[in-house]
């Protein structure tokens, strides 16, 4: 039956297999220098739509500050006490609602 060599009888037979070698044809290793690790730069993300959109509203916001223009809020809009939209105006919509609480 064949017995394996164990790894530290390996590596003597590698070692020795190598002395050899070196005496024969100093040569015959060449050694390089070792290459640098390349730099991480550290994680950036990229901006979202919505980011883009409210840092494009901000700008617009803070010129029309500078220029001195005022925006005041838009508020519900009534026309002749009642307001422009309604639920009125969606039937489907009381029907979906009440419906949906049902469950």
């Amino acid at each position: 039956m064949l017995t394996r060599p164990d790894k530290d009888a390996l590596r003597a037979m590698l070692e020795a297999q190598i002395q050899e070698k070196l005496q024969h044809d100093p040569d015959a290793v060449t050694t390089y220098a070792a290459q640098r690790d390349p730099e991480l730069k550290p994680y950036i993300s990229k901006p979202t739509v919505q980011d883009k959109a409210f840092h494009k509203e901000l700008e617009q916001m803070r010129a029309d500050a500078e220029a001195g223009v005022m925006h005041k809020p838009k508020e519900d809009q009534v026309d002749d006490g009642k307001p422009i939209l309604a639920l009125d105006d969606y039937p489907g919509l009381k029907d979906a609602g009440s419906a949906s609480s049902q469950w």
